[in-house]
């Protein structure tokens, strides 16, 4: 018999146990089967540009500093004591095309000048009196003499000594008045002067070692252009056509530009940079011009080169350039694919491209997160 305390005890919570499994397992088999949702992938939106071949001049820039073409070091050719120094002499003055610079004493070359004449003089004495003894040998012989007179006779030996002397005091009458000439030091162009080592009163000799000053002139000056084996292929070096560099210099704000033309290309590499240079040069640069102020010496300058010229290039912006030589390129299903292309000059603004797109091609030039060949795109704008 069962009695309501065991009934409270055992049965009841046997029997809420067996209830709830019931209930459990009920739910379980008639629940309803959940739809199963495949979530869309956004669509990336792009903008794009197309492409098309066109002419394109290559240009290489680089930097350099302005130079004289010529610079010459002055060199007393004789010895002695200055006496006259040209106010025009000193550091940073201008002279002209043969003004006196500096002035050696003459007097001694004066005096060795003047002996040499004596010695022409006497040495021209001597040659036409032994031309009248010549002849009077010869006179007497033809009277006289039985056969054929010796040279010695006729006295041909003594007349070729006596045309001898002659030369030689000629020679030494010019080497005096090349000396005496030298005393003076004149400028040998229009020229600036950029180093004095030398003053009034100073003895001086004729020494190449001992410069009395450095001079520049103002006819030129070249700017050389370093620059590497690779830019300096894209120079046109094969064309006969004169090529030019633009060179800027940016002075209290305002940039000031002077077209110089291309001379030269050296064909020595530098061993310590690996560089070779270009030269470009301007002429009269130190003289001041209407539209542009004088260069200084050592002016640092700015230049861009003239290079080759292609006629079916394409140029995109840097931007649109993945990685190193890698762009998007937009199918007709407007779909993304990636295209490795050949770059043949690059800056900080666009790429030159010479192979790997085609004309009319759409290249991407969006920042995209998340890349995968092939991926759908949206086409915002072009």
């Amino acid at each position: 018999q069962v009695t309501p305390l065991l009934f409270m005890k055992v049965l009841l919570p046997i029997l809420i146990l067996l209830s709830a499994g019931g209930i459990t397992a009920a739910l379980v088999i008639l629940q309803p089967e959940a739809a199963e949702v495949t979530p869309e992938r956004p669509v990336t939106n792009v903008e794009v540009i197309t492409v098309q071949p066109q002419s394109v001049q290559l240009t290489v820039k680089s930097q350099g500093t302005l130079l004289p073409t010529t610079e010459t070091d002055l060199i007393a050719e004789v010895s002695g004591r200055i006496i006259e120094m040209a106010e025009l002499f000193n550091v940073g003055n201008r002279f002209r095309k043969g003004e006196l610079l500096i002035k050696i004493d003459p007097a001694d070359y004066e005096a060795a000048a003047a002996n040499a004449a004596a010695d022409l003089a006497n040495a021209q004495l001597a040659l036409a009196q032994e031309e009248a003894q010549a002849q009077q040998a010869a006179a007497d012989w033809k009277a006289l003499g039985e056969g054929a007179a010796s040279d010695l006779t006729l006295r041909k030996p003594q007349l070729a000594q006596a045309q001898a002397r002659i030369a030689s005091a000629e020679a030494n009458l010019k080497r005096a008045q090349r000396d005496l000439e030298r005393t003076q030091i004149t400028a040998p162009y229009d020229g600036i002067v950029l180093m004095k080592q030398a003053d009034l009163g100073q003895y001086i000799t004729a020494n190449p070692g001992n410069p009395l000053g450095r001079i520049y002139s103002t006819q030129s000056a070249e700017v050389r252009l370093p620059m590497t084996e690779q830019e300096a292929s894209l120079l046109d070096q094969r064309s006969k056509r004169q090529r030019f560099v633009t060179l800027t210099q940016n002075k209290n704000g305002n940039e000031l530009q002077w077209k110089a033309p291309l001379i030269r290309i050296e064909d020595n590499v530098d061993p310590t940079s690996r560089l070779l240079y270009a030269v470009a040069r301007i002429n009269a640069p130190f003289d001041p011009k209407p539209e542009q102020p004088a260069l200084r010496r050592g002016t640092f300058l700015h230049a861009e080169i003239e290079g080759r010229g292609l006629s079916d290039a394409y140029k995109i912006p840097r931007y649109a350039l993945r990685g190193s030589n890698t762009v998007y390129i937009l199918t007709e299903t407007n779909t993304l694919i990636t295209r490795t292309v050949q770059i043949i000059q690059s800056d900080a603004e666009e790429v030159v491209i010479t192979a790997g797109l085609a004309p009319g091609e759409r290249v991407a030039t969006s920042p995209i997160a998340y890349y995968v060949e092939g991926m759908p795109v949206e086409v915002i704008a072009d």
